[in-house]
């Protein structure tokens, strides 16, 4: 009996902090649309929900701590509970806040804690914060305020001189999260057979899906769909004042390009560099392993090591910018690639990617009249940025339900997540863009 009442506890720790988070994001809302600082009353109750937040905090920590004393077998059990529910088709939901993960029985209300580091750590040891030394913050509410770096600067003055203002730009330091969601499809027979899978979804597979979406939204060179552009969730190398100034790189960058005009552009603005880090693809690394330093004297490479004029190198595929078009072969007299629009039950017979249009079809070895060539143009960049400058959460509780109503008829169950993610360009300055030529015909 005792076990059941921890269990409510915990649920009820949970929904209060909850509704704590939507009710500070209403207020934090509700400002923003009127564009007015929180009144007088606002302001109290805002304090008294994030003192309320923190105690539940604690509590739910503790409660969690015992339950796993009592409990060796919680991950059994969650895992128990998980098969089950969707065996019956019914839901189950996994709740993280802060540093407690929670698998809840829905139907019964009943909620087995496990430790949230099962699924943080592996998020963010492969995220580009962790190559900097940053960290990756979670639980945030409200109109939480981005910390600020180089801001503020100290005054010398002489005796009695007064001192005046120093004037921070506070609408640019408040967060401004937007949902993101992703969706992971397992069939009944998997999730019933495999042992550990449902333990992988949660601690590999999940993890590794989240970093895939938040590297996509941090770090691509245009925004990752319309509703990103409007909500403002886009990285640094999206924004049209950093694209301006674009560096226009060579197909193989030199040393110079990127050591002069970027990474030396970035430092005399002032920045102190700390935690600057490169971006871009492995082949991109690749090739610049490849690449000497200069073409005399012994063979230096300008990437070793993970290293790139003096700093650390952090690979995704996220910033390369993708086009895909559709192109049909028209045979006799003509020889040539027409552009073609995809219609149902038509076959892709050539799959190729290139720099350009012609140097991917130039890899269609005697193609066939009348048939259809998938031709994806990768556009290379190369970004550089300190990322101290682009702060990035995830905010309230971070939430995913194992459904087995959408994929019924398809004998399979969804893993379906959704939280709420914020991040922003503190300083411009702080970041620069390359754009890699395509290579000369």
């Amino acid at each position: 009996m005792k076990k059941d009442k921890n269990k409510l506890n915990v649920r009820e720790l949970v929904e209060k902090y909850q509704a704590n988070c939507d009710r500070i994001t209403e207020m934090a809302n509700t400002c923003e649309t009127e564009q007015r600082e929180r009144t007088e009353a606002e302001t109290t109750e805002y304090e008294a929900l994030v003192r309320e937040n923190q105690l539940l905090q604690m509590k739910m920590q503790a409660a969690s701590a015992e339950y796993l004393r009592e409990n060796p077998n919680a991950r059994e059990d969650a895992v128990k509970i998980i098969r089950e529910n969707a065996a019956n088709g019914k839901k189950t939901e996994i709740v993280f806040v802060r540093e407690t993960m929670l698998v809840t029985d829905v139907e019964k209300g009943g909620i087995v804690p496990l430790n949230i580091q099962d699924i943080l750590k592996p998020l963010q040891e492969g995220f580009i914060l962790d190559k900097v030394g940053l960290p990756m913050p979670t639980g945030l509410a409200g109109d939480y305020v981005w910390p600020m770096y180089e801001m503020v600067e100290a005054t010398v003055l002489g005796e009695g001189a007064q001192l005046g203002d120093t004037k921070i730009p506070f609408s640019k330091l408040t967060a401004s999260p937007a949902r993101v969601g992703i969706a992971i499809p397992v069939t009944n027979q998997s999730l019933n057979q495999s042992d550990g899978l449902l333990e992988n979804i949660v601690r590999e597979i999940m993890p590794l899906a989240i970093r895939q979406l938040l590297n996509k939204i941090l770090l691509s060179s245009k925004a990752v769909n319309a509703s990103a552009q409007t909500a403002g969730l886009i990285g640094p190398f999206a924004k049209e004042s950093i694209r301006a100034k674009m560096v226009e790189l060579d197909a193989v960058p030199t040393f110079e390009q990127l050591n002069k005009q970027m990474k030396a552009a970035v430092l005399e603005t002032g920045i102190a560099g700390e935690h600057l880090c490169w971006v871009m693809t492995k082949s991109m690394a690749a090739i610049l392993e490849g690449t000497p330093i200069n073409s005399k004297g012994i063979f230096v490479p300008m990437l070793q090591n993970g290293i790139l004029c003096g700093l650390p190198v952090y690979t995704s595929n996220a910033i390369a910018d993708l086009e895909v078009k559709y192109k049909k072969y028209t045979a006799g007299g003509t020889n040539a690639w027409g552009d073609y629009t995809l219609q149902d039950g038509d076959v892709v017979t050539y799959n190729v990617t290139g720099d350009t249009e012609a140097h991917a079809l130039a890899k269609v070895a005697s193609p066939a009249g009348g048939k259809i060539a998938k031709v994806t143009v990768r556009t290379e960049y190369i970004g550089l940025g300190d990322w101290r400058y682009q702060p990035m959460g995830l905010f309230g509780t971070l939430r995913f339900i194992v459904d087995p109503y959408s994929q019924a008829r398809k004998d399979a169950v969804d893993f379906v997540l959704n939280t709420d993610y914020g991040t922003k360009t503190l300083r411009d300055e702080a970041f620069a863009l390359g754009k890699v030529a395509a290579a000369a015909d």
